[in-house]
């Protein structure tokens, strides 16, 4: 078997193998998931030790309490579900009453490949689209267009992420995409896709 990518691991398979025995798949798991999970965590502002330590807590755990995923087909979203919950966790300690739906603890964290930029002028133009266009979303239209174009995931596997519908999260993403087609003109949205789709990377 070969899994190349977070985007094709083979998570149903993989999790099958370790809990029928194989620890190797399990070191699979945590060596390939391991950049996005870690991208993602980072992306709620949590400080980066505090990131690695919620990433090993959360496999000590996993390895210890398999029974904890209920359902093969979900461990992706399992995974990333555990890392937000975590660090909205943290982010809550020590404060009252706080809305998350509204305090600014996501963001987009990119850098651009730089054999896909022809000179300095065009990637200073892109960042600078990039950032205007971010900068018009709410936290939580942030994470969701990170989720559907960054890591390709299923709206299925958004909803429980985000603790939404299905069709909320449909619904969530269209809304972002709607406002950022409003607010923008047509070359800048190009240029955001064209962003999200080929110079994105973890």
């Amino acid at each position: 078997m070969t899994y190349q990518s977070a985007h094709t691991i083979n998570y149903s398979e993989l999790w099958l193998s370790f809990i029928n025995g194989n620890d190797e798949s399990f070191s699979l798991i945590y060596k390939l998931s391991y950049k996005s999970l870690y991208s993602y965590g980072l992306s709620f502002k949590i400080p980066e030790e505090q990131v690695r330590d919620i990433m090993q807590d959360l496999f000590v755990k996993l390895y210890t309490k398999p029974e904890l995923v209920k359902d093969v087909k979900t461990l992706k979203p399992f995974l990333f579900a555990a890392i937000k919950n975590a660090c909205l966790n943290i982010l809550k300690t020590g404060q009252k009453n706080i809305n998350l739906d509204t305090i600014d603890n996501f963001e987009i964290r990119y850098s651009i490949k730089e054999d896909q930029i022809s000179n300095k002028e065009e990637e200073e133009h892109i960042k600078s689209v990039v950032e205007k266009i971010l900068s018009q979303l709410t936290p939580r239209q942030k994470e969701i267009i990170y989720l559907r174009f960054l890591h390709q995931m299923e709206y299925a596997e958004i909803a429980q992420i985000m603790n939404l519908s299905e069709q909320s999260a449909r619904n969530l993403i269209h809304r972002a995409m709607e406002k950022i087609r409003k607010e923008n003109e047509g070359q800048d949205f190009l240029t955001f896709m064209l962003f999200l789709l080929i110079f994105y990377k973890l």
